[in-house]
């Protein structure tokens, strides 16, 4: 599978959780962009690439942003910085200090149970 391929159905897997999230359904979400069910369905199957004209639309109707629908996809250490970056925005910086000090936390516990671990054969 070619990688704008993998990247189509990455993309549509997050425009469809997004959309369980916010407990609509496929039909209502094309009513709200002014497309036919199946077109829309077309989106989440990843058969279809969504512009960004769309992605306003659908970050609009799930009321998250454009970074949400899209950088979720990677499993890269900088595009998993970006998503907590975008979770912490709106957060006072003294929740922000707290919120740090629990990452790191859990982070420290991660790494002494890596070290725990006997060593892959």
């Amino acid at each position: 599978m070619s990688r704008q391929l993998q990247l189509r159905h990455l993309v549509g897997q997050r425009i469809a959780k997004k959309r369980k999230e916010t407990k609509l359904f496929q039909k209502d979400v094309a009513k709200h962009l002014n497309l036919c069910t199946e077109g829309y369905a077309r989106y989440e199957r990843g058969d279809s690439s969504p512009d960004i004209e769309l992605l306003d639309q659908l970050a609009k109707v799930f009321q998250c942003s454009i970074t949400e629908l899209i950088v979720e996809t990677s499993v890269g250490l900088s595009a998993q910085a970006q998503h907590i970056a975008n979770l912490l925005e709106g957060v006072s910086s003294s929740d922000r200090g707290e919120i740090v000090k629990i990452v790191e936390s859990i982070c420290a516990l991660s790494h002494k149970k890596q070290k725990k671990l006997p060593p892959p054969l």
